[in-house]
């Protein structure tokens, strides 16, 4: 049962998206983005587990290693999502009554789109703002630099500011969106509708 509405997202205007940033919900779903996605971390760690079995000589335990991830994630994977909503957005979902395969199958990869996804573009939006939006302190050089922008040291400066305002500006809009996608998934496929 759902302890709260659903909030709607907000339309979103020039001085909203300029304003998105600095905003607690903003900050909310890009947190849920980047912390503790199941399926990212999956991958990671599957990747380790195979080499290790190739490099100690067990080559044909890889796609075991990779079946037993898949299924693990099958069934692991909605009641985690649902935690994941009810820690970050507070909202108490009700767990699906019936499985059917279909439908764990298609919240499976749907979740690992929208997962990867989201997490990539917030770790893209912290790495491209903080190193753009200070290029101004480490970039110049005195001499004609060959970075974007160049071949004057303002040019590349300039160049590189201003792709750093528009990735903060611009990049928690997509997070947001993304998750708000991957929040309508769970509702879809895990969860029992209320």
């Amino acid at each position: 049962m759902q302890s709260r509405p659903t909030r709607t997202r907000p339309r979103v205007g020039p001085w909203r998206l300029l304003t998105l940033p600095f905003r607690g919900e903003t900050w909310r779903h890009l947190l849920y983005a980047l912390l503790i996605p199941l399926f990212a971390g999956l991958i990671l760690t599957l990747q380790y587990a195979m080499k290790a079995a190739y490099d100690s000589g067990h080559a044909k335990a890889g796609p075991l290693v990779l079946l037993a991830a898949i299924v693990f994630a099958a069934s692991a994977g909605p009641a985690f999502e649902r935690m994941r909503l009810r820690i970050f957005f507070d909202e108490h979902l009700v767990a699906r009554g019936s499985r059917r395969v279909p439908g764990a199958l298609a919240f499976l990869f749907v979740n690992i789109v929208l997962t990867t996804l989201s997490f990539a573009i917030t770790i893209g939006w912290v790495i491209v703002s903080a190193r753009n939006l200070t290029y101004p302190i480490w970039g110049w050089a005195p001499y004609p630099d060959p970075a974007w922008g160049g071949p004057t040291p303002v040019g590349a400066v300039t160049l590189h500011f201003l792709a750093g305002v528009v990735a903060f500006f611009v990049l928690p809009w997509v997070v947001v969106r993304i998750t708000e996608w991957q929040r309508a998934a769970v509702r879809r496929f895990a969860a029992d509708r209320p």
